[in-house]
């Protein structure tokens, strides 16, 4: 079935491009190759006391991370039509994120300066979006897994007028759920259960549920302004949950009460200024009066665009440098004596990340190396161990 998925997303960009008057189509796909070193890929952990031990750490192993493919449509009167879809190879098929329908949307003019887009993609009316020009790693942070990262179905809005900006969505409402810190692509999974919950730390994340949509919808705004080279924004998104959402929550939380609101608010900005760049974000949510809050700082040096040649890499203005701190915290009292009990627990992650770009012209290739690690630390009940979710890797990303 996952196949007729793909089939018809191409079938559906063919339709629109048989149906206009020579639209331009463009067919991009692209690879990430990782290699973890030094991860560990098994562990026992003690869901009552929290001791770690029988912890077996791998030296170094391949993982192909993410294969994408999509296409763009552009037609002469401003239209743009956009698919993409996400292979995860370590994933099992069965798994429905192992073929993800990424984005499929049209975008309209509106006006001067405005477009509305219909379909599914990235939010674009709540925060920084978190695409790969603006959060620069390979890896989300924990804060925008929490509040950002997942793709949203519904019209928005989006205008800019000199600088000033306006976005306006109603969307299908996000599952509250759950992402891991400190997950490899992916050992952990091949050994099942208690490898995840003694190597990995859930923390609550909005997740996109395609096989189980909510009913209800969610209004999400971002007012936002340009000063010279700094970009400031105010974001704020509200809806409501379901049953099912109430039950997960019951689930993993033994302190919720059944309350079904849903709202999330906060502020960001980001400064670039070749070659540097600069961004900030505060997030807070009120999840079934759960409070989830978090920031995160990133900091960073960006390669040059006139960086030429076989190997870009030669030149000091080709590397990228980037640092970022992130701290996600959440009311509920940390419990031992569950198996997700760790998801109450608040997080710090540093990262580090150190780009080399690479060109290759006669194929019509271009990649990168991607250098990135990050050190987790959570705020663990006393008595509780440190789980080892620290992670390092080497990611080979070649696009055409």
């Amino acid at each position: 079935h996952k196949l007729i998925y793909l089939l018809v997303l191409l079938c559906l960009l063919w339709a629109f491009s048989a149906a206009a008057d020579e639209p331009r189509l463009e067919v991009h796909g692209w690879l990430l190759t990782r290699y973890y070193v030094d991860v560990a890929e098994d562990a026992n952990r003690n869901l009552v006391t929290g001791e770690i031990t029988d912890v077996e750490e791998v030296s170094v192993f391949e993982a192909a991370e993410r294969i994408s493919l999509y296409g763009t449509l552009h037609f002469d009167d401003g239209r743009k039509g956009y698919g993409e879809i996400y292979i995860h190879p370590w994933l099992p098929e069965s798994d429905p994120s192992f073929l993800y329908l990424e984005s499929f949307y049209m975008d309209f003019p509106a006006g001067p300066g405005a477009k509305v887009r219909v379909g599914k993609g990235r939010n674009q009316t709540f925060g920084i979006v978190p695409h790969y020009g603006n959060r620069k790693f390979s890896n989300y942070s924990p804060l925008a897994e929490m509040f950002t990262m997942d793709r949203v179905l519904g019209p928005q809005y989006m205008k800019e007028s000199g600088p000033e900006s306006f976005a306006f969505g109603i969307l299908n409402s996000q599952r509250p759920g759950h992402r891991l810190t400190g997950l490899t692509a992916d050992n952990q999974i091949d050994n099942g259960g208690p490898a995840l919950l003694a190597t990995t730390v859930p923390h609550l994340a909005d997740r996109d549920a395609p096989s189980n949509r909510v009913g209800n919808l969610q209004i999400s705004s971002r007012i936002g302004r340009q000063f010279g080279d700094l970009d400031i924004g105010v974001s704020g998104r509200m809806g409501n949950l379901d049953d099912d959402d109430a039950a997960y929550l019951t689930s993993r939380f033994p302190t919720y009460d059944g309350d079904l609101d849903m709202h999330r608010w906060g502020v960001d900005a980001m400064y670039k200024k070749a070659p540097y760049m600069a961004s900030f974000q505060y997030f807070e949510g009120d999840t079934g009066g759960i409070d989830n809050e978090g920031y995160e700082i990133l900091l960073g040096v960006e390669p040059s665009k006139e960086c030429t040649g076989l190997w870009r890499d030669l030149s000091p203005a080709c590397k990228g440098l980037f640092v970022r701190y992130t701290k996600i915290d959440i009311d509920v009292p940390p419990l031992l004596g569950t198996a997700w009990d760790a998801i109450t627990w608040d997080t710090e992650q540093l990262a580090v990340s150190y780009v080399l770009p690479l060109k290759l012209d006669n194929a019509g290739f271009f990649k990168w190396l991607q250098f990135e690690y990050e050190r987790n630390k959570e705020d663990a009940p006393g008595g509780a161990e440190e789980i080892p979710n620290d992670i390092f890797f080497v990611e080979l990303f070649t696009a055409f």
